[in-house]
């Protein structure tokens, strides 16, 4: 990671007018974008919630992974998730799924997409300043504590993009509602301002996408719960042709910043592209990727994944020249 008293971003004119403590530069656009350059080495909490919050507001579409639960009385389980366009719903089991999406659309309570994400941000969830960026992607971190009803205790990661933001948690609450109900669980999420057409080349006939994945270790091993973080990169070899290369690697935890010389993820290669998304997320899968690029110009991408024991997301930027 890069720590940073100076560093440049790239903002979409809305999130710009949100955020404070930045000066524009006339240094140029690309894809109708203005760089913007951070002249504080801290965003402030309020800064930091302010733009998390815009991000996720302006999404038009979330992807979210399972739910990954430990209980504290021992036993391992899932809650399953299926998501469309902002909507998300939650199932004990796969084949609910499709139901309980149709209920989560015809009725918000049951919705834990966009609008739920949004609630928690601005109400239950707090921030801590922003001081820290890995591969130009910042990286923003938080926590929240309920007491009552529906009491929960969560930490979390994020990563900004210009068109979207992708999180990481890590929560405790009761998943049982009697006594000896807690868990911790494990989930991670990504939205954004989805570009549904395919990436078409820019300058060359190949393009490359940048960034950063995060996400936690959700085995049943002595390593369960560490976050960790790595370098995300993204290629399309041919724009004539085109498939996504997706590669996750120089892993760290990302709490401690200690290398996992031990830990590897392997390389998707050859991902179908349909429309501006590519990979999916099956029913009660275990191993896959699902992504979605945003923004003009395709110049982020976005997704969620889980492979060797890894629940995660990711974010990356077009990088100038493709």
């Amino acid at each position: 990671m890069e720590w940073i008293n100076i560093y440049q971003l790239k903002y979409s004119l809305p999130i710009i007018a949100t955020v404070a403590l930045v000066s524009f530069l006339t240094t140029g656009c690309t894809g109708g974008r203005r760089s913007a350059r951070l002249l504080d080495s801290n965003l402030t909490t309020e800064d930091v919630r302010v733009g998390t919050v815009a991000r996720v507001e302006a999404a038009t579409v979330v992807l979210a992974t399972d739910q990954h639960v430990f209980r504290f009385e021992g036993g391992s389980s899932r809650t399953f998730t299926k998501c469309s366009g902002r909507v998300c719903a939650v199932s004990p089991t796969p084949a609910g799924l499709g139901a309980a999406l149709e209920h989560a659309r015809a009725d918000s309570r049951a919705d834990f997409g966009i609008r739920h994400f949004a609630q928690h941000l601005n109400g239950s969830l707090n921030f801590k300043p922003l001081a820290v960026a890995d591969r130009g992607v910042p990286i923003v971190e938080g926590f929240g504590l309920q007491t009552g009803e529906r009491a929960f205790n969560v930490k979390f990661y994020g990563g900004w993009l210009d068109d979207g933001v992708f999180f990481v948690n890590r929560t405790v609450r009761d998943v049982g509602g009697q006594p000896g109900g807690l868990a911790t669980v494990f989930d991670a999420s990504a939205v954004g301002v989805a570009n549904h057409t395919v990436p078409t080349a820019l300058r060359g006939m190949s393009g490359t996408w940048e960034g950063t994945m995060i996400g936690t270790d959700v085995s049943d091993t002595v390593t369960f719960g560490q976050f960790v973080r790595g370098d995300a990169t993204l290629v399309i070899d041919d724009f004539a042709d085109p498939s996504v290369d997706v590669a996750f690697s120089n892993l760290h935890d990302l709490e401690t910043g200690a290398r996992l010389d031990n830990r590897s993820i392997a390389a998707w290669e050859g991902i179908p592209l349909d429309g501006g998304s590519f990979g999916k997320k099956p029913a009660a899968g275990t191993d896959y990727i699902q992504g979605q690029f945003l923004g003009e110009n395709h110049a982020g991408v976005t997704g969620v994944f889980q492979r060797s024991e890894v629940v995660g997301s990711f974010g990356a930027d077009r990088q100038p020249g493709d």
